[in-house]
């Protein structure tokens, strides 16, 4: 009877362990979109970055899943102060990843702590990247005014301005890539140590100070009003020219046209006088009564309101006295 007694308890502690084991399970499951990190009485044990199933002590061993794809992180705007005293806001955006599960648990522990250290190491690389450059270099990646045609740039004198203010716009010699790419690199050397990997830095937006924007959009205004007016300039002097030579060209035709024309009626002229040569020189009446038209023709050619005084040894007379 005490035997049975003592086995019951027994009994009971082993049932109790093996539905704890079935509840806790030895194994887990791990997404191609998940890492894990386990721990045994808050002691890091092992990484694991392979999907699928996986094995663990029951109870005493604690499985901290992780992201494996790479995430984006977009801080706040914030304002800083360029090389040349300007104050910008800035809008930067970070694509990362884990790269170490056990160094970056060690680190950071979850991605809620690695971001607020981000926001800390991102501040700081682009204050101390963005302090060494002009505002011209952040918004910047050539030099678009200097690339501009001759001609252009000979239009751009022609309206007012001056060499020197053509060569007043700052050279560009490092530009806004350049400048993401040192500061993805001064934060990769900060977040090596915490397991994270930077894999794109982007700066996404560049903006002045709600004080100062009147003054650089009027500034930019004026910049486009000069350009579009050398533009315009240079259509006005094509259309000019285009017109000059479709009226040189419409003179040439015409004057083609009448030489032409004169050639065609001389010819015609010169037939009519044949065919008019062989009417009426078959005989003596005819070529009489083509005489008698010729002088009419040039009788109906006087003026209406002309008295005609004929005298009596003129041709008219001594046409007409016959009839």
């Amino acid at each position: 009877m005490n035997t049975n007694v003592k086995i019951v308890p027994i009994i009971s502690v082993v049932i109790i362990v093996l539905i704890l084991i079935m509840i806790f399970g030895p194994y887990y499951t791990l997404k191609e979109t998940e890492m894990a990190v386990i721990t045994r009485f808050g002691q890091i044990i092992k990484g694991v970055e392979t999907g699928g199933l996986h094995f663990k002590v029951p109870i005493i061993d604690k499985v901290n899943y992780l992201p494996k794809q790479i995430l984006e992180w977009e801080g706040e705007a914030r304002q800083f102060p360029t090389y040349d005293k300007r104050m910008i806001l800035i809008y930067t955006s970070v694509k990362w990843k884990i790269k170490d599960p056990m160094l970056f648990f060690t680190s950071v522990s979850d991605e809620y702590n690695a971001k607020a250290r981000l926001d800390d190491i991102l501040d700081a690389a682009s204050r101390k990247v963005i302090s060494q450059y002009s505002f011209e270099e952040i918004v910047r990646d050539t030099n678009r005014i200097k690339q501009l045609n001759k001609e252009t740039i000979t239009l751009l004198k022609e309206i007012g301005l001056t060499e020197e203010e053509l060569n007043s716009y700052p050279s560009i010699k490092v530009g806004r890539t350049k400048m993401m790419d040192e500061m993805k690199k001064d934060v990769d050397e900060k977040v090596s140590t915490m397991g994270i990997e930077v894999t794109a830095f982007f700066i996404k937006k560049v903006n002045y100070i709600e004080d100062n924007l009147k003054s650089v959009y009027e500034s930019m205004i004026a910049e486009r009003k000069k350009i579009a007016q050398s533009y315009r300039s240079q259509g006005e002097r094509y259309r000019q020219e285009k017109l000059g030579e479709m009226d040189q060209r419409a003179k040439e035709i015409l004057a083609f046209a009448k030489e032409e024309a004169k050639s065609i009626t001389g010819e015609a002229d010169a037939e009519a006088t044949r065919i008019y040569s062989e009417a009426y020189n078959r005989d003596a009446s005819t070529r009489e009564f083509y005489q008698f038209i010729k002088k009419m023709e040039v009788y109906k050619k006087t003026s209406e309101n002309t008295s005609l005084v004929i005298s009596t040894d003129s041709q008219f007379y001594d046409m007409l006295k016959k009839y």
